[in-house]
């Protein structure tokens, strides 16, 4: 009976034990199959732009010709990247009350606007629902791991609205990485121009079979006939709206351009960046993970052309590396290396813009071996520094936005007083990418990138390992010796005035029989330096014939690039009428100085007029006005400077400035941006800051005093509670002030 019972309980043991184990593998089998079918889901519901096609959201750049000249589209700088970024921020502050926070908009960005590869279909033109590009490039199968399974996300809550048109295409042509090497027909003129243009050029008769590895889908199109310029209007269609599309714009044939235009690129003070590829770094950053390799494997899709035993590895992948360097030396080892007959990896490809002002087309040195350009490595460094510290950076100040520290990493102060910046990143690179973590990062990702790109090759593992330490050697040496940038040293080597946070109230008044297409890089240079930004500088640009406005009040400054244009400047009046720029400029700054009243606003700007008249003179009885109106202005609106930077004899408005010999420049035409206008920046910089009760507005009169905060740069009410300021302040005071009137506003 004993023994009975000894036996039941050990069966009951035994069945329970069998019972909990069957229990555990079925909820792992549960656990592993939710985690299969989330990532099956997330693929099959991956925002549109990891699709095959042009997604909806950006087919409005892509149903028309206007975008496809690329200067229509807005300036491909690192200003017009933070502006477009702090329109979207704004409005989601707007929008829901709550600010965005860094993830959110650089997830966003990435889902809304980056796809990657897009190129031109050979011999095929627009016609009724059909947009002739689609991400054939070799470049696409990375950004469709990336946004499917590395970053995920998506825009669905992204505020379209608070873009126009042409600035959400051109935010989509500087996050899309892509290559044109179609013939243009000004090669010789471009081509040769290139400062930094490599000797390896090939001839340009000689064809080569195949330059890469990878297989373009657009390569199985038959139709391949030779298409010369043409300026008649061919077939059209309507698409979303649209029926302006000519049929491919500028281009001549299929042949290869000795210097072919590389796009997703920002021009930096410190070289050329990718713009995806530095948002993907942030946005990896803010929510890195890293995955198991085999568990990437088991997602991939099984080619019967690559039949192999999946590699039984422990091997991971960091997201972050991944959206940065990994990912580009990835395209290198499985593009370039396999038809490289055993020589080293190429890495690295130099280029020019056509305007440092006004980047619009940035032409490579070289074209082939383009798999990880300059650009792109700069772009990865950077994204890749941001990425690992980003989330140290988030503790510190927990509000932190995206723009904010994008504007911070590319200036000379670097983040939050970390010393890290643009100019540290040769010095960065082995501190944040040590050399075996690079290699072991590359192989495993290339591995996953094998799965997805259809290459004229089967690899083996074994070789994609060896092909992956050849690529992050030749990297390792390249940064150090070849990356030819702007370093820290030459960029602290600035006078105080380079090192001032420029806040002003700018309104520039300019002639329009200037010829827009001769003035325009020195009225934007001069804008680009003063800060133009919603927590900082504002413009309003006016016709100084008839104080008409050209550009409404604003602190964007892509709203200057996209109001003011050769169209909109042919439809002011022309001219330079002294009396009606002195009424106009009265007008404008009373109004603020009342709204400054009615908001309580400590102002904190500068309060400049910049005149930009071409050849006219001041008349006799125009001379006598101005003199007595400029008195009366000087009374009323104290802190108010006259700047003129005109054509011919600057010296004929000596009589209607302050100091003749520091506010007034000549507009040589032959000289260029940064030699003519960079004294005028640098002089508007130099205007000190009104600090003033604001509740006396332009009549100087208060019933009340009072009390008020004040932040003496940009968001600095947003961090103040991370610093102790110690600083040492000297005020320079003009005389001519009375001293009992002046004590009290110095005090």
């Amino acid at each position: 009976m004993k023994h009975s019972v000894q036996a039941r309980q050990l069966v009951k043991q035994v069945t329970t034990t069998k019972t909990s184990n069957l229990t555990m593998k079925l909820q792992q089998l549960l656990a592993a199959a939710f985690c299969l079918a989330a990532a099956l889901i997330l693929k099959t519901k991956a925002q549109e732009n990891a699709m095959l096609q042009i997604p909806p959201s950006l087919v409005e750049c892509y149903n028309t010709s206007y975008f496809m000249n690329r200067d229509n589209r807005l300036p491909a700088n690192m200003d017009t990247l933070i502006s477009l970024i702090e329109k979207v921020e704004n409005s989601y502050a707007a929008s829901s009350g709550v600010q965005a926070d860094i993830r959110t908009v650089s997830v966003a960005l990435l889902h809304r606007f980056r796809q990657d590869g897009i190129k031109k279909a050979a011999g095929i033109n627009a016609a009724d629902g059909v947009i002739p590009y689609s991400p054939t490039g070799f470049q696409f199968p990375k950004l469709k791991i990336l946004l499917s399974r590395l970053i995920p996300g998506n825009a669905n809550t992204f505020p379209n609205s608070s873009l126009t048109r042409v600035e959400r295409c051109s935010l989509h042509f500087m996050l899309s990485s892509t290559f044109d090497a179609r013939t243009r027909g000004d090669e010789n003129n471009v081509c040769n121009q290139l400062s930094q243009y490599r000797a390896q050029r090939l001839p340009r008769s000689l064809k080569k079979e195949h330059d890469n590895n990878f297989i373009s889908a657009s390569e199985w199109l038959e139709a391949r006939s030779k298409r010369g310029r043409s300026s008649d209007s061919v077939s059209k269609y309507e698409q979303l709206g649209e029926l302006d599309y000519e049929s491919d714009w500028a281009y001549a044939g299929p042949e290869t351009s000795q210097c072919p235009v590389e796009d997703g690129l920002v021009r930096t003070r410190w070289g050329t960046i990718s713009g995806g590829t530095l948002i993907a770094g942030i946005a990896a950053g803010v929510q890195q993970q890293t995955v198991q390799l085999n568990t990437l494997l088991t997602l991939a899709p099984q080619r019967r052309s690559r039949g192999r035993s999946q590699s039984q590895t422990s091997n991971t992948i960091d997201n972050r590396w991944a959206a940065t360097l990994a990912g580009e030396l990835a395209e290198v080892t499985l593009v370039q290396l396999p038809v490289s007959n055993g020589n080293p990896a190429s890495v690295g490809a130099t280029g020019g813009w056509n305007d440092t002002v006004l980047p619009h087309w940035y032409f490579l040195s070289q074209r082939n071996n383009l798999e990880a350009t300059d650009a792109e490595i700069r772009g990865g460094l950077d994204g890749l520094i941001l990425a690992k510290n980003v989330a140290s950076w988030r503790t510190q100040a927990s509000s932190l936005k995206l723009s904010q520290l994008l504007r911070m990493y590319y200036s000379t102060n670097g983040v939050l007083s970390s010393g890290i910046n643009a100019c540290s990143r040769q010095n960065q690179f082995t501190n944040v990418a040590p050399s075996q973590e690079m290699e072991d990062q590359t192989n495993a990702f290339a591995l996953i990138l094998d799965r997805e790109m259809q290459l004229r090759v089967t690899l083996q593992p074994s070789l994609i390992s060896q092909f992956a330490g050849n690529a992050t050697a030749s990297l390792v040496t390249y940064v150090p010796q070849s990356l030819n940038d702007v370093s820290c040293m030459a960029t602290s080597n600035l006078d105080l005035t380079d090192a001032i946070t420029p806040m002003t109230n700018l309104y520039l008044f300019l002639d329009t029989s200037w010829q827009y297409s001769t003035i325009v890089d020195y009225v934007a240079y001069v804008i680009q330096q003063l800060n133009i930004h919603p927590y900082a500088s504002t413009i309003t640009m006016l016709s100084a014939q008839d104080g008409s406005i050209i550009v409404n009040t604003t602190n964007y400054i892509t709203d200057v690039y996209q109001q003011w244009n050769a169209t909109t400047q042919a439809t002011y009046t022309q001219g330079f009428n002294l009396p009606n720029v002195l009424r106009t400029i009265q007008n404008l700054t009373q109004y603020l100085m009342n709204e400054e009243k009615t908001n309580s606003s400590l102002s904190g700007h500068s309060l400049v007029a910049l005149i930009i008249p071409n050849q006219q003179t001041v008349n006799d009885g125009d001379s006598s006005y101005a003199t007595t109106e400029i008195q009366y202005i000087q009374e009323q609106i104290p802190d108010l400077r006259f700047i003129y930077y005109g054509g011919g004899s600057i010296q004929r408005f000596s009589s209607f400035v302050r100091d003749p010999t520091q506010d007034l420049f000549s507009l040589s035409l032959g000289s260029t941006p940064a030699t003519s206008a960079g004294p005028v920046a640098k002089r508007i910089v130099q205007i000190p800051r009104r600090v003033i009760n604001p509740r006396c507005g332009s009549t100087w009169y208060t019933n009340s005093w009072g009390n008020m905060d004040y932040f003496p740069s940009p968001q600095w009410s947003e961090i103040s509670n991370l610093v102790t300021i110690m600083t040492d302040i000297y005020v320079f005071v003009d005389t001519y002030w009375p001293f009992g009137w002046v004590i009290d506003y110095v005090t």
